[in-house]
């Protein structure tokens, strides 16, 4: 469900920036792994790269932020 939401809002919602997109997958990297921390493999392996798509996707060319550039506050 986090994942799908998170790819629902960054893939259709004109209104989430490029920066609000890459912390939204950052906060949800953060709680599927608090989760399900035995997910962090499969996480980088399937999930991240969808995310990682859809971005390029969507801002074509743009910079990937630093993690420390977001504030995760879930």
């Amino acid at each position: 469900m986090i994942v799908e939401l998170t790819q629902n809002l960054i893939g259709s919602d004109l209104t989430v920036s490029h920066r609000e997109a890459q912390c939204l997958v950052q906060c949800a990297r953060k709680a599927i792994l608090e989760l399900h921390p035995q997910f962090a493999d499969r996480y980088e392996r399937l999930i991240r790269p969808l995310f990682e798509r859809i971005i390029t996707q969507r801002w074509p060319g743009a910079q990937m932020l630093d993690s420390s550039e977001c504030d995760v506050v879930n």
